[in-house]
C-alpha cells in the first residue's frame, strides 16, 4: 500500500471522527518518521484531498464519509424473460462502454435496465440514467441538459451552462468514482460528453444505430423459444402452435407481443389470431418493413373505448418524456383516470408510479392517427407553474397570464413542498413544451412562469435554453414587454451561473427597454438585478447607484434595501449598511416576512462585528437563536451565522467557543455543498489557530479557504484568506511569503472595491513591512489603513491603527 492508501485507511477506520496527528503519523511512518512529521503529514493530506473530503480539526484530521450515490435506474421488468446469451456476455465483459443496438421495439431499454440492476452492486458510487429520446418525435434531450442532470445527481452545487465546462466538471467528478451510467436511445454524437472519466466507471448505451467503436451487443427480435417463454409468462392460453402463430404475426417483437397479450387475456386466442391475420388496412402505415406490428397496435387501439382512443391520439403529441394524470385530464377536457387505466392495461401506455409515457413506436403510431390541439395542456402547465413559482418566490415580478381554458386542473401549490413536488415532476414536460412552441407567446409565458423554480434550484441549462427561446419569440412578435422580461430572466440565469459579463449585458438591455416602455415596475426590478451583478463584478459604486435608483422608483422594498446593506458591508460606510439592514428588518416585520427579518438581523450582527462591537453583534445573534429552526432560512444562512458567532467569540477571546462554532459551520457547509461558507469557516479556524499560537495549522486552514474561494470566484473569501495567510506566515518568520500574500490581499481588495476588507489587509502589510525593518512603508500603510478605517466605520481597526504598533 502507498502512504496515501495507508493514510486513507487510518482515517476511514473512524469515519466522521477526528484522528489525532500523532496516530496518523504513527500509522503512516511508524518508527521511520521524517524530520518534520507534521509538515509531511500535511502534504500527504493535501494530496489525499484530490479524491477525498478531509477536514482539519484542532487535534487531527477527519475523513468525511462519501454520500450515497445517485440511484436513477428505472424499475426492472418483473416479467423479464429471454436474452440469456446477451446477459451472460454482458456480465462477463470488462469493456468500459457496452452498446446494445438493434431495431425499435426489440427490448433494448428493458435489457439495458435489467443488466444495470444486475451490475449495480459493482458500482457503489451510484447509477446514472438518461433517456436522450434521439429517435422520438420532437426535440431530443441535448447533451447540455443530460450532463447537467448527471452533475446535479452527483452533488454539483454550481452547474455550468457551457457544455465544455460541464464536461470538464463531469469528468473531474467521476475520475475517482465507480459509477454505472445508462444512456438510453442515443446517437453517436450525443454519447461523448456523457462518458465518465473514472477507470472504475462503466457505461451501457442503447441505440438503433450501429456503434462498432464500442463493444456491441446486437439485439434482434425474439426467437421462437423466447417468444413462447414470454407468452407463457404472461399466461396466454391456447396451443403451442397458436402461440407460435401469434409470435409470427407480431413479428416476434417483444413490444407487440406484450400489447397482443393484453388483448388476448380479455378474449379468445383463435378469434384474436383471425382478426390479426385479416387486417390489411395498415399497409400504408408500414414503417421499417413490418406492417404486422402496426396491425397489432391497431387492434389494441380499436378495442378501447371512444374516450380512451381520443386520449391516446392526444397523448402521442405530448412533447415531454412523460406526463401525469392531471395533464392527461387537461388534454382530454374531462377526468382521464379511467381512460388512462384502460390504456395502461392494454400496454399502450406505460405507467411508472404516478407518471405515464408512450414507447417511441406507439407515440409515432398515435401521432399518425391525427393532429392534436395542445393548448389545454399548455394552460395546465402555465397556471400551475405560475402558482408554484409564487410559493417559492412571491417577490418575483411576473408577466400576466392569458385567459386559461375552463376545467384545466389547478393544484393547491401554496406551500413550498407541494410546489417543489409538482415542479420536479413536470419540469421536463414544461421545458419540452417551450421547445415545441418556438415563435409562440406561450414559449415566453412558460419560460417566465418557470423562472422562480429555475432560480430556486439553479437549473441553469434549462433556464437559459427556455429563456433564449422565449426571447426569440418575443422579438419575433415585437413584444417589448416580453423581451424585457426574457432579458431579465437570462441576466438572472447568467448571474447564477457566474457569467457576470453576459448577465450585465442582458440586464443593461432590459433596463433600456423598460425605460423606453415607461414601465417603472419592470425598470425597478431590473435595476435591482443590475445592481447585484455589478456587486458580484466588483463594481460596487455602480451597484449602489443602480439599487438606489430602484428604491427611488419602487420605494422602500426589502430586496433592494437588503442588497444595498450587503454592498455597503463591503464598500462602507458600515453605518449606512446597518441603517439599510434596520429598514429591512422593520419592513419585513410589517409585511410579515420572517425570513427577511432574520436575514436583516444577520446583517446587523455582521455590521456590529465589522465595526468592532462584538457585544452588540452577540446580542443580534442571540435574537436569532429562536429563528434558526425555521427550515425556510436554508442551510447557507445558518452556516454563515455559525461562522459569525465564531468570529464574535474570537473577538471576545473565547477561543474554544470560537473554534467550536467555526467547526460546526464547516461541517454544515460541507454537508450542504456550500464552498463559500466552507471557505469562510476555514478562514475563521485559521484566525483562531493563529491567535492561539498554532501558526502552521492556521496556514493550512487559510490555504484551504484560498483554494475554495478562488475555485468559485469568491473574492471576499480570497481577501480574507490572503490576509490570514500573511499573518500566519509572519508569525512563522516566513517574511517573504508573508509579504507576497499581504500584497495579493491588498491588490484583490482594491480590484473588487472591498474597502471594508482592505483595512485589515493594509494593517497586515504594515506589520510585514515593520517586521522586515521598512518603517517608512509600514507607516505609509498604517496611515492609509487608518484613514480608510475612519471612512468605512471600522472603529475597532481605527483604534488599533491609531495606537502603538503591534509587536507581531
Amino acid at each position: 500500500m502507498t502512504k496515501i492508501d495507508v493514510l486513507r485507511a487510518a482515517l476511514a477506520a473512524r469515519p466522521g471522527q477526528p484522528v489525532s496527528f500523532d496516530e496518523l503519523i504513527e500509522a503512516v511512518w511508524g518508527d521511520d518518521r521524517p524530520s518534520n512529521p507534521r509538515g509531511a503529514l500535511r502534504n500527504l493530506v493535501q494530496r489525499l484531498r484530490v479524491t477525498d473530503q478531509v477536514i482539519t480539526e484542532p487535534s487531527g484530521y477527519r475523513l468525511v464519509p462519501r454520500k450515497p450515490g445517485p440511484r436513477q435506474l428505472p424499475a426492472d421488468l418483473p416479467d423479464f424473460v429471454g436474452r440469456t446469451t446477451e446477459i451472460e456476455a454482458a456480465l462477463d465483459s470488462a469493456a468500459p462502454v457496452l452498446a446494445i443496438t438493434g431495431p425499435p421495439g426489440v427490448g433494448k431499454t428493458s435489457l439495458a435496465v435489467h443488466l444495470a440492476h444486475r451490475l449495480s452492486e459493482r458500482f457503489p458510487d451510484g447509477q446514472l440514467y438518461v433517456n436522450l429520446r434521439a429517435f422520438s418525435p420532437g426535440a431530443p434531450v441535448t447533451p447540455e441538459q443530460a450532463v447537467a442532470r448527471f452533475l446535479r445527481a452527483l452533488g454539483a452545487a454550481d452547474v455550468p451552462v457551457d457544455l465544455a465546462a460541464q464536461t470538464e466538471l463531469y469528468r473531474r467528478m467521476t475520475a475517482d468514482l465507480a459509477v454505472l451510467v445508462v444512456i438510453d436511445n442515443a446517437t453517436r454524437e450525443l454519447i461523448g460528453p456523457l462518458l465518465p472519466a473514472g477507470p472504475s466507471c462503466r457505461v451501457i448505451v442503447t441505440s438503433r444505430t450501429d456503434l462498432p467503436e464500442h463493444e456491441q451487443l446486437k439485439v434482434d427480435v425474439f426467437d421462437d423459444g423466447e417468444a413462447q417463454d414470454l407468452l407463457a409468462h404472461l399466461r396466454i392460453g391456447g396451443s403451442r402452435f397458436e402461440r407460435a402463430e401469434l409470435a409470427r404475426l407480431c413479428g416476434h417483437l417483444p413490444l407487440a407481443l406484450r400489447i397482443a397479450a393484453a388483448n388476448v387475456t380479455e378474449g379468445h386466442l383463435p378469434d384474436y389470431l383471425t382478426e390479426l391475420r385479416g387486417d390489411d388496412r395498415l399497409g400504408a402505415l408500414e414503417i421499417e418493413g413490418d406492417a404486422a406490428v402496426w396491425a397489432t397496435f391497431e387492434l389494441s387501439y380499436r378495442a378501447q373505448s371512444a374516450t380512451a382512443r381520443r386520449l391516446f391520439r392526444l397523448l402521442g403529441h405530448v412533447p415531454g418524456p412523460d406526463f401525469g394524470a392531471a395533464g392527461a385530464t387537461a388534454l382530454l377536457g374531462e377526468d382521464a383516470t379511467a381512460a388512462l387505466g384502460q390504456l395502461v392495461d392494454a400496454n399502450l401506455v406505460h405507467r411508472a408510479g404516478d407518471r405515464y409515457s408512450l414507447h417511441d413506436l406507439l407515440r409515432i403510431y398515435a401521432m399518425r392517427l391525427g393532429t392534436a390541439e395542445l393548448g389545454r395542456l399548455y394552460d395546465y402547465y402555465l397556471v400551475n407553474a405560475d402558482a408554484a413559482g409564487r410559493a417559492l418566490h412571491p417577490e418575483f415580478r411576473r408577466l400576466p397570464l392569458p385567459p386559461i381554458a375552463d376545467g384545466v386542473p389547478r393544484h393547491d401549490l401554496g406551500a413550498t413542498p407541494e410546489a417543489l413536488a409538482w415542479l420536479d415532476a413536470e419540469r421536463a414536460g414544461v421545458v419540452a413544451a417551450v421547445f415545441a412552441t418556438p415563435g409562440e407567446p406561450v414559449a415566453w409565458l412558460l419560460a417566465d412562469a418557470m423562472r422562480a423554480y429555475f432560480y430556486f434550484h439553479s437549473h441553469l441549462v434549462d433556464w437559459v435554453a427556455t429563456a433564449q427561446i422565449g426571447l426569440r419569440a418575443a422579438r419575433l412578435h415585437r413584444d417589448r414587454t416580453a423581451e424585457a422580461a426574457m432579458r431579465g430572466s437570462l441576466g438572472l440565469a447568467h448571474w447564477r451561473g457566474g457569467q457576470f459579463a453576459e448577465a450585465l449585458a442582458e440586464f443593461e438591455q432590459g433596463v433600456e427597454l423598460a425605460r423606453e416602455l415607461g414601465d417603472d415596475q419592470a425598470l425597478g426590478a431590473l435595476l435591482i438585478n443590475l445592481g447585484i451583478v455589478n456587486w458580484e463584478y466588483g463594481r460596487l459604486t455602480a451597484a449602489a447607484d443602480a439599487l438606489r435608483e430602484s428604491v427611488r422608483i419602487l420605494g422602500e422594498i426589502p430586496p433592494a434595501l437588503f442588497n444595498l446593506s450587503g454592498i455597503h458591508m463591503d464598500l462602507g460606510p458600515l453605518d449606512v449598511a446597518m441603517s439599510y439592514a434596520r429598514d429591512v428588518a422593520r419592513l419585513s416585520a410589517e409585511q410579515g416576512i420572517p425570513v427577511g427579518e432574520a436575514f436583516a438581523i444577520g446583517h446587523l450582527a455582521d455590521g456590529h462585528l465589522l465595526t468592532g462591537d462584538a457585544e452588540r453583534a452577540a446580542e443580534q445573534l442571540d435574537a436569532l437563536e429562536v429563528r434558526l429552526a425555521d427550515p425556510t432560512l436554508g442551510p447557507v444562512f445558518i452556516t454563515r451565522m455559525l461562522d459569525t458567532r465564531g468570529l464574535v467569540e474570537l473577538e471576545r477571546g473565547r477561543y474554544a467557543d470560537a473554534a467550536d462554532h467555526a467547526l460546526r459551520s464547516l461541517q454544515l457547509a460541507v454537508g450542504s455543498d456550500d464552498p463559500k461558507s466552507e471557505a469562510d469557516a476555514h478562514n475563521t479556524l485559521g484566525l483562531v489557530a493563529c491567535a492561539q499560537g498554532r501558526a502552521e495549522e492556521a496556514v493550512e486552514h487559510h490555504q484551504q479557504g484560498l483554494m475554495l474561494s478562488r475555485k468559485v470566484g469568491f473574492l471576499r473569501g480570497e481577501v480574507d484568506a490572503l490576509t490570514g495567510l500573511a499573518a500566519a506566515q509572519r508569525a512563522l518568520g516566513h517574511l517573504t511569503d508573508a509579504f507576497e500574500r499581504a500584497v495579493e490581499a491588498v491588490t484583490a481588495a482594491e480590484r473588487g472595491q472591498l474597502r471594508v476588507r482592505l483595512v485589515p489587509a493594509l494593517a497586515e502589510l504594515a506589520e510585514v513591512h515593520r517586521a522586515v525593518g521598512d518603517e517608512a512603508e509600514a507607516e505609509r500603510c498604517r496611515l492609509r489603513g487608518l484613514e480608510l478605517a475612519r471612512e468605512t466605520g471600522r472603529r475597532g481597526w481605527e483604534r488599533r491603527l491609531a495606537g502603538p504598533p503591534a509587536n507581531g
